[in-house]
């Protein structure tokens, strides 16, 4: 559900920030120009990260994806940046640092540690969505990611998607390479 609006200048240059609420979480759409009845919208959904988004962690390419995608849809004038409020691909912040430990301590990967804490490989869900593109108008996305099943839980949820535009940053810390690698291997993810 839209509540609110504001313009937001950012280091990446301006948008209008878009506040939803869904199932009593708030989250923020970051919107670059009109978007009613336009199709092939660029939209980056993205999961939010707080180790690496406020703190800098170099574990993920998180922060860098949101980063990458902020810039292109500045540069396109026109798109979406949803930020959804699901932490550690939806088992929440508490559980994502059970699993780093796990990570350290034991040598696990990012799946095998979420598995040892009983959780499963992803738990986030993309509801959130839907809303927000009929709240702008949007007609059909091309979306930013490299997460396959991404694709198939929004396709599934009715949102057209015209185009996969991959969201490859160019630099990458060597922490996260094993986390990429993981995914990658794992998760059939396009990293």
């Amino acid at each position: 559900m839209y509540i609110s609006k504001a313009p937001l200048p950012t280091r990446y240059g301006a948008f209008e920030a878009r506040a939803y609420r869904h199932r009593h979480k708030d989250f923020l759409a970051l919107v670059k120009g009109s978007l009613e009845g336009k199709s092939g919208v660029l939209t980056r959904v993205h999961d939010a990260c707080l180790t690496s988004e406020a703190f800098g962690s170099l574990k993920c390419d998180c922060a860098q994806q949101l980063d990458l995608a902020l810039r292109e849809v500045q540069e396109a004038e026109c798109g979406i940046v949803i930020h959804l409020p699901q932490e550690g691909r939806g088992i929440g912040l508490a559980a994502k640092i059970a699993a780093y430990g796990l990570q350290a301590s034991q040598g696990l990967d990012t799946v095998d540690a979420n598995r040892a804490l009983g959780l499963p490989d992803d738990l986030r869900t993309y509801g959130y969505v839907p809303p927000v593109l009929a709240d702008l108008g949007v007609l059909s996305i091309a979306l930013m990611t490299n997460n396959p099943m991404k694709v198939q839980a929004l396709e599934a949820l009715g949102v057209q998607v015209d185009e996969v535009v991959p969201c490859k940053p160019r630099l990458i810390a060597t922490e996260a390479r094993r986390y990429l690698d993981a995914k990658r291997r794992r998760m059939r993810h396009r990293c």
